[in-house]
């Protein structure tokens, strides 16, 4: 498996409401500007970010769940995914109930109670492990293979067939659980066809004309064909349907079981029945509980697929009979290549429209005929990665809420230039929301194979992709269940950002929840906006790259991404114009590859064309006779104006609209567009809209401050910084209307992000540009005007004058010794004096250099900078690890988690002395490490082996912790 709705109604509400909480932004009332300010400052709700809850192995404990879920709450989060999972049997995690057993239930049934008292949302998944199954799963309903044997028959023979010999362990060297009866064949199987196929063939390609079905004369109880051959030798294949043995991927000890015919409709509800009759009579009505969501992690599953239905679906989606074809599943080279290609193309397209339909649409049926949600990263990741036979949009579409993931800290997928991350899953479960009117959009977020080496500020650059990727809601992978008395810092899935009550930052995480909280919040509210339409092709499977990977129109233009059912369904032209129903628009339709296999997708291009759309693509080639004279009247020369597809980019078409850039910005530091880690624009973005509001997110993807003079394609509007970090709106009183764009300096610390949002209504005077050699001075747009950041003379214009403004700000760095306090038992001493700030790894002190816990500095100053009229003084730490709070004369300025770990103290601080307190927290890592060749342990883990995937906690390094400072007042000019 791989690892946001709206806020100011409670989420017990919206609970009880909960379908009409998962309709698109677009399709409800258009909240008021004071709703989305209100919702901004204080989200709640869907808006809240979930977890997935690991009970590894079934071992879960009743006084825990309840402290768990309460400390769920107190940090901000929305709710939990209720997921077993097996860990291997190494005697710290020991094995509890079968999943779903009277026992597991008991606790299952506990949870979503508390929660719901709690008003938490609380999902469960479908499995003990991914891919759904589970001990209940006889072998009729559980995943099925296609089997052959094959005989030799010389003309008028009569002979009998034997079985298919189901080889015992499957094509990646696994055992194949599959029951079998007294008469040694399996105890579920169905005959599928029994053909006859010339011998001796020398080579040449099969003829399906030469091929012969003769499963009429094959009598299946006593295995005895009785078909008078005609002359020549005949291989005959028997094929049969069976079970193909595959099980749970990695279930709890005493939950192994068969995973379940994701194609077989019937299958899927014995399965979700199962659930459903098990929870009712222990639950009641669900509407009266907090349970809203059944979950369906993501299919793994492999081997050549087959289910009952398929041959009578493959002839009612295309027209011709499946059986004389069955020998290119299991030799490619058995038909000509274009006879395989049309095949495959079919057979591909029946699984996917099978597992679509009989589990992923049939599921949301069963669930909603409850009153509950089905969850889905039915999307994929797809190839290379797994096997997820479907088309990826559409598989989305028939869920409830789509989910995908995304990690860190995390390769890529491979090392050339052009590599796609295949574990940023995202676009396409935006498209998917946004195409099929689903107003969440939820990510398994923040995985990693790093254990205990992360803060919340290590998280965030890559939740800041995914949220300019189009994630609005995070599900937060992942928080693992603690029994009592397991230690610290406990037990732990192997995958995952361990992000639980027992992480050592968790008393201070609140404030980045709150985070997620308020972007994600925003972008349930409001509508994505896009210049180009992006249709990703009629190739199934098929899948979505991340943003700007395979396909981008340009730097500063945005695109959706669409597929062929809401092509054909939705897509309309309304004033020269791409429109969909939810009312959302585009300039230009872009083309992926075509393959002309669909005619219906050519017809509706025609009347698009007709229509007055513009569209732009690469003509298909080796089409079928029937497209091709289609293909040739779209594809016709013509110029871009004209009615026909136009060959150049997308970019190409825009330009000649005089369209600029949505967002724009001088010196983008790389011309490359694919957001990778080795070269990537200084500034990334993603633009929503509700009613006349704009709402533009940008986000800094640099370890270094950056200011840019930056022009957004509004007019008419007056721009606010809206700061998910603090909640504030801010306006901008330095920005300057041009034809078609207002431009604004703005600066961004390391890997900082905010909302520029553009209001109709009139923000009063304000200055039109601040003059500086180079790029804009480092400021911020705050509540009491412009603050300047950094020295110079700036020449400042607007409201028909001209001003030169001085900066020249005084700073001093508190120098010194510090008093440092440890938490005691955890190897450091209880008290320590640092002549100067170091890393605490820095110290000669093995407890110290291996501590993972708080640290409490202390600090007497004295503060005399001169100050100006209306001058702010800053607290700027410096180097922090990881999260940080701080106190200034006996007052708390909050916490800090993320750089740059600075706080206004402008009427806190005081001539002559201070006393400066400052709380430092790092993360587990480097007290296991000291823990691997000590003779006293302090910590308890089941992951006591490996730091991460690649390295062994002995061959991993000490994460750098504490206050590395310099710590430095600083004076800062207020422009009023």
């Amino acid at each position: 498996m791989r690892t946001i709705y709206f806020g100011f109604i409670s989420l017990i509400i919206c609970g009880l409401l909960y379908t009409s909480c998962s309709k698109p932004a677009g399709s409800g009332q258009v909240k008021t500007t004071t709703d989305l300010r209100g919702g901004f400052k204080n989200p709640s709700g869907t808006a809240r970010a979930k977890v997935y809850w690991w009970w590894m192995n079934g071992y879960t404990d009743s006084t825990r769940i309840k402290a768990e879920l309460q400390a769920i709450k107190n940090a901000g989060l929305g709710g939990v995914d209720i997921f077993e999972i097996g860990f291997k049997p190494d005697g710290l995690v020991p094995a509890g109930p079968p999943f779903m057993s009277d026992s597991s239930l008991k606790h299952i049934v506990l949870a979503i109670k508390e929660a719901t008292r709690l008003g938490l949302e609380v999902g469960l998944n479908l499995a003990s492990s991914w891919n759904a199954g589970g001990t209940w799963i006889e072998p009729k309903y559980g995943a099925k293979s296609l089997y052959f044997s094959k005989t030799k028959l010389s003309a008028g023979d009569k002979t009998k067939l034997p079985f298919p010999e189901i080889s015992k362990k499957d094509e990646k060297g696994k055992v194949r659980e599959i029951a079998y009866a007294a008469d040694g064949k399996p105890v579920y199987y169905e005959e599928v066809t029994v053909l006859a196929i010339p011998a001796n063939r020398q080579g040449q390609y099969l003829d399906t004309a030469s091929i012969i079905n003769i499963s009429k004369f094959f009598d299946p109880k006593n295995e005895i064909l009785s078909w008078n051959a005609p002359a020549g030798d005949w291989d005959i294949y028997r094929y049969v349907c069976a079970s193909s043995g595959e099980m749970l991927k990695l279930p709890s000890p005493n939950s192994k079981g068969l995973i379940i015919d994701h194609f077989d409709s019937t299958a899927t509800r014995v399965h979700f029945e199962y659930f459903i009759q098990k929870l009712r009579p222990l639950l009641g009505d669900f509407s009266k509980t907090t349970l809203k969501n059944l979950y369906l992690a993501s299919f793994e599953a492999t081997g050549t697929i087959w289910t009952p239905s398929m041959a009578s679906q493959f002839r009612k989606l295309n027209g011709y009979d499946v059986s004389k074809f069955l020998p290119a599943l299991f030799d490619k080279k058995a038909f000509s290549p274009d006879s395989y290609d049309t095949f495959r193309k079919d057979f591909d397209f029946t699984i996917s429209e099978l597992m679509i339909n009989n589990h992923y649409r049939k599921g949301k049926e069963i669930a909603n005929s409850y009153g509950l949600n089905l969850i889905s990263e039915s999307g994929g990741p797809g190839p290379p990665l797994h096997n997820v036979p479907v088309e990826g949009i559409k598989a989305l579409g028939a869920l409830d809420v789509p989910r995908g993931e995304f990690w860190i800290n995390h390769s890529q997928y491979d090392a050339t230039p052009d590599s796609i991350d295949l574990l940023m899953l995202v676009k396409e479960i935006a498209a998917a929301s946004h195409i099929y009117q689903r107003k969440i959009t939820e990510l398994e977020a923040f995985t990693s194979f790093q254990n205990w080496q992360e803060g919340p500020g290590d998280m965030k650059p890559n939740g800041d992709r995914a949220f300019c990727e189009g994630m609005n809601r995070p599900v937060i992978h992942g928080f693992s269940h603690n029994p009592a008395g397991v230690g610290y810092p406990g037990i732990y899935y192997v995958a995952g950002t361990h992000f639980n009550d027992k992480t050592t930052w968790w008393p201070k995480v609140k404030p980045f929840n709150d985070y997620l909280a308020r972007v994600s919040y925003i972008l349930q509210e409001t509508d994505f906006v896009a210049d180009v339409l992006y249709y990703y092709g009629d190739q199934v499977p098929n899948f979505v790259t991340p943003k700007n990977t395979r396909f981008a129109v340009g730097s500063g233009y945005d695109y959706e991404v669409i597929n062929s059912e809401i092509l054909i369904r939705d897509l309309t032209v309304k004033n020269g114009l791409l429109t969909l129903p939810y009312g959302v628009q585009f300039k230009v339709l872009a083309l992926g590859p075509i393959s002309g296999r669909n005619p219906a997708v050519l017809r509706k291009l025609q009347q698009l064309l007709k229509d007055g759309a513009r569209i732009t693509g690469i003509k298909p080639t080796g089409v079928t006779p029937q497209s091709k004279q289609l293909i040739d009247q779209l594809w016709k020369k013509a110029s871009i104006r004209q009615n026909a597809v136009h060959t150049g980019p997308p970019l190409e078409i825009l330009k000649s609209m005089n369209l600029e850039p949505d967002f724009d910005y001088p010196d983008k530091l790389s011309a490359r567009l694919d957001y990778m880690h080795k070269s990537q624009p200084a500034l990334d973005y993603i633009h929503y809209r509700k009613g006349d509001q704009n709402f533009y997110f940008v986000r800094n993807t640099g370890k270094e401050w950056i200011s840019r003079l930056c022009a957004f394609r509004q007019s008419g509007k007056s721009p606010e910084i809206w700061n998910p970090e603090t909640g504030t709106i801010s306006p901008v009183k330095i920005y300057n209307q041009s034809t078609g764009n207002i431009s604004i300096p703005l600066t961004f610390p390391p890997y900082s992000s905010f909302f520029v949002v553009f209001n109709k209504n009139n923000s009063g005077e304000h200055y039109s540009s601040l003059s500086a050699t180079g790029h804009p001075p480092l400021l911020e747009h705050a509540s009491d005007g412009v603050r300047l950041l950094q020295k110079g003379s700036f020449k400042l214009e607007g409201n028909g004058k001209s001003q030169t403004v001085e900066s020249a700000p005084d700073s001093t760095v508190v120098s010194g010794p510090w008093n440092i306090s440890f938490t005691k038992g955890w190897g450091a001493p209880e008290k320590a004096v640092f002549p100067e700030l170091i890393s605490w790894t820095q110290s000669e002190t093995p407890g110290i250099k291996h501590y993972s816990g708080s640290g409490m500095y202390d600090k007497t100053f004295s503060y005399n900078l001169k100050t100006q009229e209306n001058d702010r003084v800053y607290l700027d730490l410096g180097e922090v690890a990881k999260v940080t709070e701080v106190w200034l004369n006996g007052k708390s300025l909050g916490i800090a988690w993320t750089k740059p770990y600075r706080f206004d103290v402008t009427g806190l601080i005081k001539q002559g002395q201070n006393d400066l307190r400052v709380e430092v927290i790092n993360t587990w890592s480097n007290r296991i490490i000291g823990d691997i060749g000590s003779q006293e342990k302090f910590t308890k883990t089941n992951l006591n082996a490996r730091g991460s995937r690649e390295l062994l906690w002995t061959e991993t390094p000490l994460t750098p912790s504490g206050l590395m400072g310099p710590v430095v007042l600083k004076t800062v000019k207020v422009i009023k």
